[in-house]
């Protein structure tokens, strides 16, 4: 009986250590959850905490939608959300409340570009208290962007000219440089309603961030840099020997033409190894003619920049606008300089606009970049005997078209099929306008041949391909060196086919990537030279940046 007495007392001595156990630690773990929990580890606020914050932002809003908490289908909660642009939440920009698992806030309360966090919580009941905050991850918007492109002619050196969609109710643009304070520029209500504003007095040479207001919301953001001055080496009037004046320059000479016209007669212009710049004095290509028979590059060292000037071959019966050559009859190696051409217009040679395949052999000839900007460029090429840009012995970095439109410009654009070279070219087109071009079975957009080359084309249109009575390749791109890539995004093509009547183009599958084309006829024929988008065009807003498609020129 004694032996029974004491191994029931054990027992029971273990079964109350255990409960005892238990006990501390249940105890233990209530007083750690109200030392550290600043909701006294009150289970019920947990399970009433939202959860799954998800923020979806477009232009002008922010949608904001949460799971609501658990066990509270039965109950009619109410919801506190604040917007913070500090994760911590030190400071808060606004608050709101609502009685359902979301809410939508506008650009009247969040300011455009600013990155916000937003944290939601549960409001008490009569049998509840408000639950924990659950913060979002960062969002922004956008903003509307109401401005058009900049075109580059209506930059100068203390002045722009801004564009955007009219809308009534615009009543200001600010302009702000890098380290001053913004300054506010009115919008009157004809400005506001017909889209365009000049503003002068600007700083040459400086960046500048231009934003359009209606009220205290952001509208629209545009960035641009004024034209540094300009430092002539010489300034000529009409009349003045333009030929001698290129033949005498010094390497690095900006001459500047006043407005007129100057002619070359049945004279090149010879470039030799040297870089310069023929520059209107107006800045307008309208006002200010030079005549070509070619503009000849020789050796190296040799490149040009024309800004603001139209350029005419037909009086001089010209053959190439630019023809690239060297010494020993084209047999030395060349480093050429860049070649720009900037705000002009160019018209009137039979055969090539630049002829760069006279190199002893392939990559004799290099250049670093070749840049077509703001051009207008038609009537090229008439003979059918060369591609627009014939670049077959040229080793160069970069190719870069941009808001400019060509018509009526040979058998073909680029080909560049026979250089050899370990580093691709890039070659980048964007907001082009393209008509009535491509003849003799040609690849009409490129031909790289096994040339390894990234080609890139965006925000443009291409239409009437072939041009009258001719044919093309069935695929738009040869590009078969390895590493080749072609981009090809927001365009728009019609009539861009094999023939008259033919089949589609197509682009080699294989190495393109396509994205948010189009294939909308705008009715340009062959026989076009304006090519207006309709104020009602989906165009108008399919670029990239939610802008027109194609040359600026032609939505203003």
């Amino acid at each position: 009986m004694v032996t029974r007495y004491f191994a029931m007392k054990t027992k029971t001595l273990q079964i109350k250590g255990w409960q005892l156990l238990l006990a501390v630690t249940i105890a233990t773990s209530i007083y750690a959850c109200k030392k550290n929990d600043p909701n006294e580890g009150l289970e019920p606020a947990r399970i009433f905490k939202p959860s799954g914050i998800t923020v979806r932002a477009t232009e002008t809003s922010a949608k904001i939608t949460w799971t609501a908490p658990l066990l509270t289908a039965n109950l009619k909660l109410a919801y506190a959300a604040e917007f913070s642009q500090d994760s911590t939440f030190a400071t808060s920009e606004f608050a709101m409340q609502t009685d359902t698992a979301g809410l939508t806030v506008g650009d009247d309360k969040l300011k455009v570009r600013k990155k916000y966090y937003v944290r939601v919580k549960a409001l008490s009941t009569n049998n509840q208290p408000e639950s924990n905050w659950m913060v979002s991850r960062s969002f922004s918007i956008s903003g509307e962007q109401l401005f058009d492109l900049i075109r580059d002619l209506e930059i100068k050196e203390t002045q722009i000219t801004l564009r955007w969609k009219p809308t009534t109710g615009l009543d200001k643009v600010t302009l702000q440089k890098e380290g001053a304070t913004a300054v506010d520029y009115p919008i009157s209500g004809t400005e506001a309603t017909t889209g365009v504003k000049v503003i002068t007095s600007l700083d040459a040479g400086i960046e500048y961030t231009a934003e359009i207001y209606q009220g205290t919301r952001s509208k629209g953001i545009r960035t641009f840099k004024t034209l540094a001055p300009t430092v002539y080496a010489r300034v000529l009037n009409p009349g003045d020997d333009i030929v001698a004046a290129i033949t005498n320059a010094a390497n690095g000479d900006v001459i500047g033409l006043n407005p007129g016209t100057y002619l070359a007669g049945t004279n090149n212009y010879n470039i030799i190894q040297k870089a310069i710049t023929l520059k209107s004095t107006s800045s307008n290509p309208l006002d200010t003619k030079v005549t070509f028979k070619e503009v000849v590059l020789n050796g190296t060292g040799a490149g040009v920049r024309f800004d603001g000037i139209e350029l005419d071959g037909t009086p001089s019966a010209s053959a190439y606008f630019l023809n690239l050559v060297s010494g020993n009859g084209n047999a030395d190696a060349a480093n050429f300089e860049p070649i720009v051409i900037f705000n002009c217009i160019v018209r009137g040679a039979t055969t090539s606009f630049l002829r760069a395949d006279r190199g002893s052999a392939a990559s004799t000839y290099k250049m670093d970049h070749i840049t077509i900007s703001n051009t207008l460029v038609y009537d090229i090429g008439s003979t059918l005997g060369y591609h627009f840009l014939h670049l077959n012995k040229l080793q160069f970095n970069s190719l870069n078209i941009s808001k400019s439109t060509f018509y009526n410009v040979g058998r073909a654009l680029i080909t560049n099929s026979t250089v050899l070279t370990s580093n691709p070219p890039a070659i980048n087109i964007n907001y082009c306008t393209f008509s009535n071009f491509g003849a003799g079975n040609h690849y009409a957009l490129l031909d790289a041949g096994a040339n390894p080359v990234r080609f890139n084309v965006t925000n443009s249109i291409i239409a009437n391909v072939p041009r009258t009575g001719g044919t093309v390749n069935a695929v738009a791109v040869r590009a078969t060196g390895a590493g080749s890539g072609v981009v090809y995004t927001n365009n728009n093509t019609f009539n861009f086919l094999a023939a008259s009547g033919g089949a589609t183009l197509t682009f080699p599958t294989n190495i393109t990537v396509m994205a948010n084309n189009q294939t909308i006829n705008l009715g340009w024929t062959n026989a076009s030279t304006t090519f207006p988008i309709p104020a009602e065009s989906p165009l108008r807003t399919a670029s990239t940046d939610g802008t027109a498609i194609g040359d600026p020129r032609w939505t203003y």
